[in-house]
């Protein structure tokens, strides 16, 4: 009888305990749907009473229509906005985040409604409270929101995807307390337009623009940017648009990322600068960029590209973390030169732990002599020695064509490792060539023949399935078949006194 009281105690406690989240304060229960997406913040309406509507009065609003999840008209979906927008100013509540996907793929009077819903509903944010905004056009031209986007004020982060900025831009932009601003895919109809919106902003912390047409100078001034840290361009093309250049004249920023357009550093000293990465595609071969810069504090530099541009940092520079290259090559036909420009690249670099990364695509190579340049000395014009590097990696087609590469590379660096990857499978008699190049190297050390401050050499495979490294044996590679091989890496040790560097080692995180 006793446990059978204590056993009906049990289960009447047990419904209390399980909802016990149902009973913390709409606050916190906001909070955890915070950190969920919109469809899973519905989905709680069916917990109990007291979710049913929690996730409707939310902090943070996602309503995207080009989502899969929803499935009804466009007509339905604005309906859904309004009333949703017009539930937290009739209720008073507060709304943090606002993220809004809307078509504008419909008829003119459709499309004019729409424009005319986002009139309305983006003043409203100011009075809720919305410090995040984010904004998507789904629209096959570039439909002209001046005169609706910038009616929300107190916002600290605005995106803006897909539109046409013009004229009709409003005098005075309200965005006084912006500190975040991401643009994409935008047409500008002159660059008066966008001027005139990042000098409203005078307390931005990023910029953030892709794919925007219609300008040619982007002039990040200290007057005017006096707390910039963060800088984004990527451009519309692959290429580098040679009528665009970003000016950079805030010495606060703290990193950069260029891609497809020119950049050129003011007098200023740098000294926040941690961080700078470039990406530059030349249509022709004849095109040049260079670079100089004074940043003494970089910790990172990263270059992609299909040419070896001309960067150099002041002497005021310290060593620095990393500098990560990749070249995708084209057709060279001045071999030495563009060894020599190399050369001079990886010098400037030097202060860093170099990574450098050569990609061949199947119908570009380098021509260059087959001399075995280990027992030469290196023909850089400067007088300087190879160049420490402590990663190269090889993405070659045709690797008969890497052996070439290979012995120019050697007059300029000595790269502490070298990885194999093997793209296309052209044979294994093609892909042995590199492991029977590197043989004949160590057994030429290991006959007591100086090869040029080389001190040892191994080779190592990766095991996918333990995803580590294993060491093997160059006539054990010699003997597979090499089918169950991704990649093989190279291993030298070269004397103290081979390489130019004056980094100093630490710690690697290659895998």
């Amino acid at each position: 009888m006793i446990g059978g009281m204590k056993k009906a105690k049990e289960d009447e406690a047990r419904p209390k305990s399980m909802d016990m989240i149902s009973g913390l304060p709409k606050e916190i229960l906001h909070r955890i749907l915070y950190s969920v997406s919109q469809k899973e913040a519905v989905r709680t309406s069916v917990l109990s009473k007291s979710w049913r509507n929690i996730w409707s009065t939310r902090t943070n609003l996602d309503l995207d229509f080009s989502h899969p999840n929803f499935t009804r008209s466009k007509q339905e979906f604005l309906t859904v906005v309004d009333k949703t927008l017009q539930l937290y100013r009739d209720q008073r509540l507060y709304l943090e985040e606002f993220h809004l996907s809307v078509s504008l793929l419909g008829d003119y009077y459709s499309d004019r409604e729409s424009v005319s819903l986002l009139d309305k509903w983006i003043p409203l944010l100011t009075s809720m409270g919305v410090k995040e905004f984010r904004l998507s056009i789904l629209s096959n031209e570039f439909v002209d929101l001046s005169s609706v986007v910038f009616k929300a004020e107190s916002l600290v982060f605005f995106c803006l995807k897909k539109c046409k900025l013009g004229e009709k831009i409003p005098e005075n932009i309200p965005f006084g307390t912006l500190q975040v601003l991401r643009l994409e895919n935008i047409l500008f109809e002159n660059e008066i337009v966008f001027e005139k919106i990042i000098s409203s902003c005078p307390l931005l912390t990023t910029m953030w623009f892709h794919k925007c047409r219609g300008l040619k100078t982007i002039k990040l001034e200290n007057k005017l940017h006096k707390y910039l840290k963060h800088f984004t361009f990527i451009g519309c093309y692959t290429y580098v648009n040679n009528k665009l250049m970003v000016e950079i004249d805030a010495p606060t920023i703290e990193t950069i990322m260029i891609f497809g357009s020119k950049i050129r550093f003011g007098e200023y000293q740098f000294r926040n600068l941690k961080s700078l990465s470039i990406n530059w595609w030349l249509s022709s071969c004849t095109d040049s960029i260079e670079l100089c810069i004074d940043a003494p504090n970089i910790n990172h530099f990263e270059y992609n590209g299909n040419f070896i541009p001309s960067i150099s940092f002041a002497p005021t520079s310290n060593e620095w973390r990393s500098s990560h290259v990749r070249f995708y090559i084209q057709d060279v036909q001045d071999a030495r030169l563009w060894f020599v420009e190399l050369s001079k690249l990886l010098q400037a670099l030097s202060p860093s732990e170099i990574s450098l990364h050569f990609v061949q695509f199947t119908h570009y190579r380098i021509t260059h002599d087959r001399e075995d340049v280990l027992v030469h000395d290196i023909f850089d014009c400067s007088g300087n020695g190879p160049v420490a590097v402590e990663h190269l990696e090889l993405s070659f087609v045709d690797l008969s064509a890497s052996l070439c590469f290979l012995n120019g590379l050697f007059r300029i660096c000595c790269p502490r490792k070298i990885t194999q990857h093997l793209l296309m499978r052209g044979g294994s008699w093609n892909e042995k060539q590199l492991i029977e190049y590197f043989r004949n190297i160590r057994e030429r050390r290991d006959c007591g023949e100086t090869v040029r401050d080389l001190e040892d050499l191994s080779v190592e495979c990766f095991d996918t399935s333990r995803q580590q490294w294993q060491p093997v044996q160059m006539t054990t590679l010699l003997e597979s078949e090499l089918r169950n091989i991704s990649r093989i890496r190279y291993r030298l040790k070269w004397s103290d006194q081979a390489c130019v560097s004056s980094f100093r080692k630490i710690p690697t995180f290659f895998i």
